[in-house]
């Protein structure tokens, strides 16, 4: 489990935050009015991309080493279905390639699966490419691929995806080059699981021998990625090198070998990326915006609005605390001003959020319009007077309300800080508590140290944009991240209804059923999303802009410009 700030969206999956602002910075927002805040400097070697652009500049040359963040914590397995966090998920994809590939602008494209048709809702056929083979040189069977899936499934291997196979009933390889999946309801969604960690694709013969040790430091993974790990200290250091026998010539890998590192010091993260010393970097905290957007040894990149699938929200833990009214849940989303917490918290690079599947997970959708609606009619300024009222109405002034955060990342106090003089402001009182990283880590996976609090932050995302998949983790029944047992019958079934429509129109109509109710009981309440931020060092080109890195082999197509 990760153990700096929260993961994602799906069991144990956190994310975090970790932006580090001036307390004058943080006094503006505590008076909950709506202060504007102030944008990082633009000059110098900032760009601000377009929600179109989804790349760097095409990598052209080969290069030697190249040096980047590996995020804040080294990977605690090879094993790609062990951790679902940022680093596992940044470095891994490059290693262990999923069936299908996840393009930047977050397209499914051929992979180890040449091919592949759902002739009906409840059955999905892979078709094999033949050249694909194993970084040992065996070549990738059928059997490889329908064990590598199955392992989802094994409680033994406790994968963090397992719950994206709740709905897969059988997988089978049914031909010497085909694997046949079959679900026990209609299921037009999970094939975006393919292009993720979810689908990593790892040698049956090699780990059914390593047993328990499989992704170990020791004994590692045998993948058909682009590159392999050369070598890894468990702590600071991960160097991946080129696989010499990758099998797709046109997405082998140009740098020769690749070395991540993991600095949990956002200052010590901007220092290097400005000296040269790390070449690039993803995900990137709100307090090197200023510095890097001034460093004339390369580029720093943040995205439009929708640029990442992420989420900033606080996550209700119980109905039964000071948080059980829904009118004070309501009260207290009114009251946040969501757009001085973007612009100053950080720096610009975020956006109000008002619904917890934002514009990231519909951008690229051909429903953006109907989707865009239904999101627009939730935007709200934060009207204080109305959520005081709404308070006394629910007969909850001066209520106590708790929430944890992750005290060993500033943004996450000075956020939680924010909520508490927000509450404040409209009769509540609230409680903060900083946990620190284990403690914290457990309110994703124990649920007697989620019953200590009201509610804890967060920061979610979803690898692929899917509106209804990221509401299904939370406001169903088997969400993984259904974490104080919220329930409506009208929720699930549109999330059902969603899940089994192949019409995007009629998908996102369904979505947005569920989102209206969703948006009245908040049993998640969305705060901000952040904008993609990436820096590129001037020798190097070919990142991807969007958060398509997640889990795919990004690392092959940066070279030299």
């Amino acid at each position: 489990m990760q153990m700096k700030a929260p993961m994602k969206a799906r069991p144990t999956r956190r994310g975090r935050l970790r932006a580090a602002v001036p307390v004058a910075a943080l006094a503006l927002l505590a008076t909950a009015c709506g202060g504007s805040g102030t944008h990082a400097d633009t000059s110098g070697s900032r760009s601000n991309f377009s929600s179109t652009q989804v790349t760097t500049a095409p990598g052209k040359g080969r290069i030697g080493n190249l040096t980047w963040s590996g995020d804040y914590h080294a990977p605690y397995s090879e094993d790609p279905l062990k951790t679902a966090d940022y680093p596992e998920e940044t470095i891994l994809g490059n290693v262990c390639e999923p069936v299908l590939r996840t393009a930047p602008d977050y397209s499914l494209r051929p992979g180890i699966a040449k091919s592949w048709k759902q002739p009906d809702a409840t059955h999905l056929v892979l078709d094999l490419d033949p050249r694909a083979v194993f970084s040992d040189g065996h070549p990738v069977t059928a059997e490889d691929v329908a064990f590598s899936l199955a392992r989802n499934q094994d409680p033994k291997v406790a994968s963090n995806f397992s719950d994206s196979y709740a709905d897969v009933s059988a997988i089978k390889a049914t031909g010497a080059a085909q694997v046949t999946i079959t679900f026990s309801r209609p299921d037009y969604l999970f094939v975006h699981d393919l292009g993720v960690l979810a689908a990593a694709v790892v040698e049956k013969e090699f780990a059914v021998k390593a047993g328990q040790h499989f992704g170990s430091p020791g004994t590692g993974v045998v993948c058909a990625g682009p590159y392999t790990v050369g070598s890894f200290d468990g702590t600071n250091t991960m160097v991946l090198k080129r696989n010499s026998r990758y099998w797709d010539p046109s997405r082998a890998g140009k740098a020769d070998s690749i070395t991540f590192k993991f600095l949990t010091d956002p200052s010590a993260l901007a220092n290097a990326l400005a000296s040269g010393s790390l070449q690039g970097g993803f995900d990137l905290p709100a307090s090197a915006i200023g510095k890097l957007s001034r460093t004339a040894g390369g580029k720093l990149y943040v995205g439009a609005k929708g640029s990442t699938t992420q989420n900033i929200d606080l996550i209700v833990t119980r109905f039964t605390g000071g948080l059980a009214d829904r009118r004070v849940r309501q009260a207290l989303s009114m009251a946040i001003d969501r757009k001085a917490i973007a612009t100053t918290l950080f720096n610009g690079a975020a956006d109000p959020l008002y619904a917890v599947a934002g514009p990231g997970f519909w951008q690229g959708s051909p429903a953006k319009a109907t989707y865009s609606a239904g999101y627009n009619s939730l935007a709200k300024a934060p009207d204080v007077a109305a959520a005081t009222a709404l308070v006394k109405q629910a007969k909850a002034t001066g209520k106590k309300i708790t929430i944890g955060y992750a005290a060993g990342t500033p943004s996450q106090a000075q956020l939680a800080q924010v909520l508490q003089e927000t509450g404040k402001a409209i009769g509540l009182n609230v409680k903060i508590t900083g946990l620190p990283d284990q403690q914290y880590g457990q309110l994703f996976t124990d649920r007697k140290a989620r019953s200590a609090y009201d509610s804890f932050l967060t920061v979610n995302y979803l690898e692929f944009p899917e509106a209804a998949t990221m509401y299904a983790s939370y406001a169903t029944d088997t969400g993984a991240q259904n974490f104080n047992g919220y329930s409506d019958p009208t929720v699930k079934q549109a999330l059902l209804q969603a899940q089994g429509a192949v019409n995007p129109q009629a998908r996102a109509a369904h979505v947005l059923t569920a989102q209206k109710v969703l948006a009245r009981d908040l049993p998640w309440i969305p705060i901000v999303a952040p904008r993609a931020v990436l820096f590129q060092n001037k020798a190097v080109t070919g990142a991807p802009l969007t958060f398509s890195y997640m889990a795919s082999a990004w690392a092959a197509a940066i070279g030299a410009p």
